[in-house]
């Protein structure tokens, strides 16, 4: 699988998710990324910024200020 359609398809499960279905979403990308390319030490930290953001839209996270 190509990184670039991996991390799209990531980004738009990531809009449709809800507070159940954000956990399980998230998991699953890790889990296909982890299998392709060995290790999530090569994540880009797009992908962290992504969750982040999303995490604090659905109430999961609180922001650092």
């Amino acid at each position: 699988m190509n990184r670039d359609s991996l991390i799209d398809s990531f980004k738009s499960e990531v809009k449709k998710s809800d507070q159940l279905t954000f956990p399980i979403c998230v998991d699953s990308f890790t889990n296909l990324w982890q299998y392709e390319f060995g290790s999530l030490d090569d994540l880009p930290s797009e992908i962290d910024d992504i969750i982040a953001h999303r995490a604090v839209e659905l109430g999961l996270m609180e922001m650092d200020e």
